[in-house]
C-alpha cells in the first residue's frame, strides 16, 4: 500500500546531469514541466540541452526518484514528492498544489476489502478553481 514506491533495481549512476534535474525538480514546489527544468538547471549547467533533461526526467521517473503527473490535457509535469499525497489543478491559471494525503489509512482498507485485493498505488487529483481564479469569475 506505499504508493510510487521506487524500483532500485532500475536505479543508474547519478550523473552530474542527472542529479542537476532531480535537484531542480526537488526544490521547486511548482510541478515543472521539462521545459521548466530546461530553464532551470540551465543556470547551473549552461551546455545541457532540452533532449538531455527530458531523457532524465523520463529516468528519475522510471527509478521512482519524481513522479510524472498530467492534469486534463495539460502538459506532462514533475513531482519531486513521491510518497503518497494528491493535486489541487486550477482549471484557470493551471496552478497545481499538493494536498497533504486526503484519503485515510481507513478508505484505502475499505477498498481493499470491497474489491478483496491489495492496494499498491492510487491518484486522486482535485480540479477546480483556486481562491485567486474563483474570485475573478
Amino acid at each position: 500500500m506505499i504508493p510510487n514506491k521506487p524500483d532500485h533495481s532500475k536505479s543508474q549512476r547519478l550523473t552530474q546531469q542527472r542529479s542537476a534535474v532531480l535537484h531542480a525538480v526537488e526544490m521547486v514546489r511548482t510541478h515543472p514541466s521539462a521545459e521548466e527544468v530546461f530553464h532551470l538547471v540551465r543556470k547551473e549547467l549552461p551546455n545541457i540541452s532540452l533532449a538531455t533533461v527530458y531523457r532524465n526526467l523520463h529516468l528519475l521517473a522510471e527509478e521512482g526518484k519524481i513522479r510524472e503527473v498530467q492534469f486534463e490535457g495539460d502538459v506532462l509535469r514533475y513531482d519531486g514528492i513521491t510518497g503518497p499525497h494528491e493535486h489541487f489543478y486550477c482549471r484557470s491559471c493551471r496552478t497545481v498544489w499538493d494536498i497533504d494525503r486526503s484519503l485515510s489509512p481507513q478508505a484505502i482498507h475499505d477498498v481493499e476489502r470491497s474489491m478483496k485485493a491489495s492496494v499498491e498505488s492510487y491518484n486522486l487529483d482535485f480540479y477546480g478553481l483556486c481562491s485567486v481564479c474563483r474570485r475573478k469569475a
